[in-house]
């Protein structure tokens, strides 16, 4: 019975670490990078890298109810990239940038006290790139 008691407390242990590792974890980060340098605040986030391979995921937070939107910067000299945002679980493409590429823009208007993910992918190894993404206030 002590042995019996003892497998079900494991496989329950087991259970919730598992379910509670999960939470919140909507997109996973996943890359090789050199010489990267990255910020992120609740607001504002950037990254910078010599070279980048695979998926990094920024989260942004608005913090009211006030309307908001992203303004974003991109540089890119060598390599593709895709950039997405979800908003209320839908993956938009952002901007794509190319090779000796850049981008300079903002994105639709968001309302709501919610997390905006922006997620960035390469297509194979990519040289020299920054990105910088900010929320603002709409007027």
């Amino acid at each position: 019975m002590k042995k019996f008691v003892s497998v079900i407390i494991v496989v329950v242990t087991l259970v919730l670490c598992f379910s509670l590792s999960a939470c919140g974890n909507k997109y996973v980060s996943r890359y090789n990078a050199m010489l990267m340098v990255r910020t992120n605040t609740s607001n504002k986030a950037s990254v910078s890298f010599d070279s980048f391979s695979g998926t990094y995921v920024i989260k942004l937070k608005n913090n009211s109810a006030d309307e908001v939107f992203i303004d974003y910067e991109g540089t890119l000299v060598d390599g593709n990239i895709k950039v997405y945002y979800d908003f209320n679980d839908e993956k938009l493409n952002l901007f794509d940038i190319e090779t000796d590429g850049s981008v300079d823009g903002k994105t639709e208007t968001f309302t709501g006290n919610k997390t905006i993910y922006i997620i960035i992918e390469s297509d194979g190894k990519c040289n020299d790139g920054s990105f910088s993404f900010v929320l603002e206030k709409s007027i």
